[in-house]
């Protein structure tokens, strides 16, 4: 029987790095996955450096198993598409977990209940913050190199 999973809100520059770093251990040893510029995402993801936070915001979470990260996620909300579109859509990126199935539901609830608190109508991912970010997920090539402009994936995803 697996350990209980918990879900932790991280909020500082310092907890963001266990969050990139995250996907890097997750897939080390794998040659297709192509890690980020760990600085370069730390950036993107702090509202103090990304202009993208006057017209955006975001939270970021981890699921923990035993006192150990087993995945991520962030809940994103873009105003400027919100009013532009008419739609109140919320969007989740920086989505991995390991091969544990309730890791994932449990990741993704939050994203939902975020979402039901904010009043959206739809939640869509994995997605960055805007249409000239990263999205999609990986349903083929796992055995062709990614690249850092794309996010990689497990099949078991």
């Amino acid at each position: 029987m697996n350990a209980k999973i918990t879900i932790q809100e991280l909020r500082t520059r310092s907890e963001l790095k266990d969050f990139v770093t995250f996907a890097i251990d997750l897939y080390k040893g794998n040659t297709y996955y192509v890690p980020p510029i760990i600085e370069s995402e730390l950036d993107t993801l702090d509202p103090a450096v990304n202009p993208i936070f006057k017209d955006a915001e975001a939270r970021y979470f981890v699921a923990l198993q035993g006192g150990k990260i087993v995945g991520r996620i962030a809940a994103l909300i873009n105003h400027i598409e919100i009013s532009q579109l008419g739609k109140k859509r919320m969007r989740f990126g920086w989505f991995d977990a390991i091969d544990q199935p309730e890791v994932s539901q449990a990741l993704l609830d939050q994203v939902i209940a975020i979402g039901k608190e904010k009043k959206m109508d739809t939640v869509e991912g994995p997605m960055g913050f805007s249409n000239l970010d990263k999205a999609g997920l990986l349903i083929k090539g796992f055995e062709e190199r990614s690249t850092m402009i794309t996010w990689y994936n497990a099949p078991y995803y």
